[in-house]
């Protein structure tokens, strides 16, 4: 099953130029089965996506980009918006009773202004950082980071074993799926998602090109 599983849509996220049905269209235009809403401290609830996936065969998950004080986190599967600018650790305390999935989105991206090679750490040095510790998974592949970047995230999650997951990031009609997430088993809900997530059997590969 080819999930992108962070895609934004205006107006939830305004810095995303595409709404929800121009999302759906491409989606199947490229091949998808499935796409994952992830707005930026904004939640969609239920009965909106309802709304939207009775018109599609398109599965359309939920989840959260989350603004803390590490970087961004990803998260699949909570029914409750964490408030923003917080810790990760803080974010985990937050979530921690509730089944869910936390990943890191991007965590180098920031380096592409002066370019992974000026990073001061090796990877095995990052990877000791505290911060990993509450989380269940990274993206080692974003479609608007550099290749540069998402490599060295794959390299420091060598030494983590952090679940390795995917995502377009899609803020543009022509980045959705250019990063996803391949699942060998059919996901039907958003409890499937995390389920699969934190237990089953995917690979991230990058899947379509401009």
């Amino acid at each position: 099953m080819i999930i992108d599983l962070h895609v934004h849509t205006n107006p939830k996220s305004p810095c995303s130029s595409m709404s929800p049905i121009q999302v759906i269209d491409q989606a199947e235009k490229i091949g998808l089965d499935a796409v994952c809403f992830v707005e930026h401290d904004v939640l969609w609830t239920k009965e909106e996506i309802d709304q939207i996936q009775n018109d599609t065969d398109i599965k359309i998950f939920r989840g959260l980009e989350i603004s803390s004080l590490d970087g961004h986190i990803l998260a699949y599967g909570y029914e409750k918006v964490v408030e923003p600018f917080l810790d990760i650790k803080e974010i985990y305390d937050f979530y921690e009773n509730q089944e869910g999935f936390l990943a890191f989105a991007h965590p180098f991206r920031e380096f592409l202004v002066v370019g992974v090679d000026q990073i001061a750490a090796s990877p095995e040095e990052e990877s000791k950082k505290e911060i990993y510790k509450f989380l269940h998974g990274i993206e080692i592949l974003n479609g608007r980071v550099s290749k540069k970047a998402n490599v060295f995230t794959q390299k420091v999650n060598n030494f983590l074993n952090l679940k390795a997951i995917g995502g377009s990031d899609a803020h543009e009609l022509h980045e959705v799926g250019k990063v996803v997430t391949i699942f060998k088993n059919m996901i039907y809900n958003e409890k499937d998602l995390v389920n699969q997530l934190i237990n089953g059997e995917y690979e991230v590969k990058y899947f379509k090109n401009d």
